[in-house]
């Protein structure tokens, strides 16, 4: 900030002085420290009657309140008599004065006149204050607009990635289920296949077949048909099957887990109520022989997930029990 001094020296015998002169300004913003100054456009400033001009280079001092004027009492002549100082600001044109007459060397002063400033011109100061006003709002609506935008931006961006996302992960989905589509199809048609060679290996399960399943000559119908159930024990507690045998779903080889054992029930109050006569094979697989499955035509083997049956062929139980299944579960 560009402040300039000038200073009335007064128009009395011997007011003019030789010595070096300082300026301190204190304002309401900032102060400002202790300059030499002198008058560029003067060959010997300071005489009598004299007004010398100046300027300073400081920050903004604000509102201009006090300050001091000081001679340093050096050369001939050092005694220094003072009328008035102004101090002006070059930005704003606000102007400052401050009234002395008084000499240096009266009063014990030790060459300090302590200045005390009034406001005496206020320049532009209103006008430039309301366009700085000004100014600032519409600088603050364009900040306030560009961070508008820049938010408006950032949640497309944020919208564009989350669908970019959500497209990955349903394109990742969507493989996974081909490829478990394409694994389920292929283990269907093994386990057909399977079925197929068990049927041609044994197609009536190593016995002559007995009355067709629903009736027949022998007369026994649904009254002869018995339904086995195979369940499981656990720690001493009933369980669904499913809960002691593992079942590979590639090789489709199963196992007894470790610490289970495997139950043939034959009474409704066994299991889970799937076996008795006859049972509840009709529930399950109404119209279908226990013979597409490799047992025997009269008698049909379930086991329980613990809410539904399903059935259990002789491939499976042959791994279970062994060669001999229809005796462990027949008998």
């Amino acid at each position: 900030m560009r402040y300039t001094w000038t200073i009335k020296t007064g128009d009395v015998w011997y007011a003019g002085t030789d010595a070096n002169v300082f300026l301190s300004l204190n304002g309401l913003d900032a102060v400002m420290k202790e300059v030499e100054i002198s008058d560029p456009g003067a060959i010997n400033d300071w005489e009598k009657g004299d007004v010398n001009h100046g300027s300073i280079e400081t920050e903004d001092l604000g509102e201009i309140q006090t300050g001091v004027l000081r001679s340093d009492q050096s050369g001939p002549g050092a005694g220094w008599f003072v009328d008035w100082v102004k101090v002006r600001n070059e930005e704003d044109g606000r102007e400052w004065t401050a009234q002395v007459g008084a000499w240096t060397d009266h009063d014990g002063r030790n060459g300090r006149f302590r200045l005390k400033f009034a406001l005496t011109d206020s320049g532009d100061y209103e006008r430039i204050q309301k366009q700085k006003a000004e100014a600032a709002r519409k600088q603050a609506e364009k900040d306030a607009a560009a961070k508008k935008q820049r938010e408006a931006e950032d949640a497309k961006t944020r919208e564009a990635e989350a669908d970019a996302d959500f497209d990955k992960e349903l394109d990742a989905a969507n493989k996974q289920l081909e490829k478990d589509l394409k694994k389920a199809r292929l283990e269907a048609e093994l386990a057909k296949k399977r079925a197929e060679i068990e049927k041609l290996k044994n197609p009536n399960g190593g016995v002559m077949p007995p009355a067709p399943y629903g009736g027949g000559s022998g007369g026994g119908g649904m009254g002869s048909f018995r339904t086995f159930e195979l369940f499981g024990i656990m720690n001493g507690m009933t369980v669904p099957l499913a809960q002691v045998v593992s079942c590979d779903r590639v090789t489709g080889i199963c196992t007894v887990m470790p610490g289970g054992r495997v139950i043939v029930g034959e009474q409704p109050n066994e299991g889970f109520g799937l076996a008795g006569v006859p049972g509840r094979w009709q529930m399950y697989y109404g119209g279908r022989s226990p013979a597409e499955f490799g047992l025997d035509a009269d008698k049909g083997v379930l086991g329980s997930d613990g809410s539904r049956g399903w059935v259990l062929d002789a491939r499976f139980l042959s791994q279970i029990f062994g060669s001999g299944w229809r005796m462990a579960v027949y008998s």
